[in-house]
């Protein structure tokens, strides 16, 4: 395989893949050596090229891009990827817009706005 993952920690991986990939497999997945791991994930990001005929895999770009990000702009107590705002960032992208909003408990709440209508709501408490 011609392509190098975001990171070599297979906790991560296998984290950050949960979100992209039914259980059933992410059980099977478990089962393997981590050497066997790191193939199978090489190899499913090598067959969602979506231009095999280029160097780089554009679709893992964009991934590692959002996990870049999640890991320096949302990692409070944890990883980035770990927190709700980077499990939603890396599976939806970045959103449309964000309106930032106080509740009558002077807690602080996003409302992430996608171009398809989804919304998500985090609450920021005290």
């Amino acid at each position: 395989t011609k392509y190098n993952l975001w990171t070599s920690d297979i906790f991560e991986i296998i984290g950050i893949m949960r979100y992209m990939m039914p259980n059933s497999e992410i059980k099977i997945i478990k089962k393997m050596s981590d050497p066997e791991k790191l193939r199978y994930f090489q190899d499913y990001w090598s067959s969602r090229d979506p231009d095999p005929e280029t160097e780089k895999n554009e679709l893992l770009i964009e991934l590692t891009n959002r996990i870049m990000y999640v890991n320096s702009n949302f990692s409070n107590l944890d990883r980035g990827w770990r927190s709700d705002r980077g499990r939603i960032y890396i599976i939806y992208g970045r959103p449309e817009f964000i309106e930032e909003h106080e509740d009558k408990n002077n807690n602080m709440y996003q409302i992430w706005n996608y171009p398809s209508g989804q919304k998500f709501i985090f609450i920021d408490t005290a």
